[in-house]
């Protein structure tokens, strides 16, 4: 069997790995037109505050060029594939022809920058899984000590702490409609701004850029009532899927603008799988199509399409219920599913409740948890959950994912046994479980 994986991110890297575990025989093509294999962009804000020391201490894995070659896999970088040959069944990279039984698709997104009037390139960053972005930063960094990130999602918020743990004194986070949209509402939202402001974080919120442009070394952004000017910008709006390619050997373009695969992760050419931040998404829980563009996604879908392309498309992929954590400032952000206002907007009849709950282990110094769970109100399931604390979310997060994702009724899922030990951080959900089964009574 002859593969060839187009794109080196997490989905291409570990789908690789595996291929090799189950076709032994089979030869594996990698091809990435950068010259350094890729890195999550969750990741670069870790060095870019000096919390991991060097670039290096990020490459491990399927991010090490090594572990490749010892599995007698072809990495081809700085290779630019330029076309798919379907009728044909191979590609074209720098002119070279190579064939293939089946192909992957892993070419993941790219930053979106939007139309602002006065762009010049100058002291204007963004990033992506691509390590060049994260170096590019890091060496203007200790140069300045002002910045504007514009974007208020998990990766501006989390280069926004970077910068502060850098020593910056006038870091500005502008942002359209509030912070962290795609998984707060409003009202926890609240939360988090408190403390982004608490730890010296100028919050523009309801901003609209004019121009941003360049003036004597520094960047003057000019907003609708006033003029920030600072060293240099970071945008941090979101990234576009990379289809170009896919559009240009006449693979269907899905309702979202990612490539259309079907529930074994086939394109419209089933010898042809697409995985990662490049695919279309959808929800388990309406079945609505969406992106979905976070480094677990990509993992587990180069997995799944890996075992497909050998196994005869053994696995049926599920979708997505979005779960997510951040830590900004020592707070853990978690949510998983929709949040009120898409829930809403999606026409569903929805409950929330929002619980603070108490330091139950205050001997040990323990934090309290702020938690919104929303319900729909005729089936009486988990459609999405909100927790923000200075404990530890993760473990909640996936248990109320694997109970939206089974749309396990409250009923059952507030007689799930817990473990507790007073001397261990507690799961505490049990407290807004409560409330919203009385709310929904």
């Amino acid at each position: 069997m002859k593969v060839c994986i187009i794109g080196t991110g997490d989905a291409g890297g570990l789908a690789a790995f595996q291929i090799r575990r189950l076709a032994k025989e089979a030869d594996i093509d990698v091809f990435t037109k950068r010259v350094e294999l890729g890195c999550p962009p969750c990741e670069i804000p870790l060095v870019l505050s000096g919390a991991v020391a060097r670039w290096e201490d990020l490459i491990r894995g399927f991010r090490d060029k090594s572990s490749f070659e010892k599995r007698n896999i072809n990495v081809h970088l700085n290779t630019e594939v330029t076309d798919i040959l379907r009728q044909e069944k191979c590609i074209i990279a720098e002119g070279k022809r190579y064939p293939y039984d089946k192909l992957m698709l892993a070419v993941g997104a790219t930053p979106s920058i939007p139309p602002v009037p006065g762009l010049d390139g100058k002291n204007e960053f963004a990033l992506s899984t691509d390590i060049a972005d994260g170096r590019a930063l890091e060496d203007i960094i200790p140069k300045y000590a002002s910045a504007a990130i514009i974007g208020a999602g998990f990766i501006g918020l989390e280069i926004a702490a970077a910068l502060k743990s850098r020593g910056y004194s006038e870091i500005y986070v502008l942002a359209r409609r509030g912070i962290m949209r795609a998984y707060l509402d409003k009202d926890m939202a609240e939360r988090l701004e408190s403390v982004l402001r608490e730890e010296g974080i100028e919050l523009v919120l309801d901003a609209h850029i004019n121009s941003i442009t360049s003036d004597k070394g520094k960047k003057r952004v000019s907003l609708s009532d006033r003029e920030l000017e600072v060293d240099f910008v970071v945008f941090a709006t979101g990234a576009k899927p990379n289809v170009q390619l896919a559009q240009k050997a006449g693979l269907q373009i899905g309702e979202t603008g990612a490539i259309f695969v079907n529930r074994h992760l086939q394109t419209s050419d089933p010898d042809i799988y697409a995985v990662g931040d490049c695919m279309e998404n959808w929800d388990i829980i309406t079945g609505s199509k969406r992106q979905h563009q976070l480094a677990m996604n990509a993992i587990r879908t180069g997995y799944m399409a890996s075992r497909n392309i050998v196994l005869a498309n053994a696995l049926v992929y599920e979708g997505t219920v979005m779960p997510f954590v951040a830590k900004l400032f020592g707070h853990q952000v978690g949510s998983v599913g929709f949040t009120e206002r898409f829930a809403r907007e999606k026409g569903l009849d929805v409950v929330s409740v929002s619980v603070t709950t108490p330091r139950l282990r205050e001997r040990f110094d323990n934090k309290p948890a702020h938690y919104k769970l929303i319900a729909e109100r005729s089936t009486q399931t988990l459609v999405g959950a909100q927790i923000i604390s200075e404990e530890i979310v993760t473990g909640t997060i996936d248990k109320l994912a694997v109970a939206i994702a089974n749309r396990m009724p409250l009923a059952k899922l507030v007689q799930i046994d817990s473990c507790y030990s007073p001397n261990v951080q507690e799961d505490q959900i049990a407290v807004p479980l409560h409330r919203l089964i009385d709310e929904l009574s």
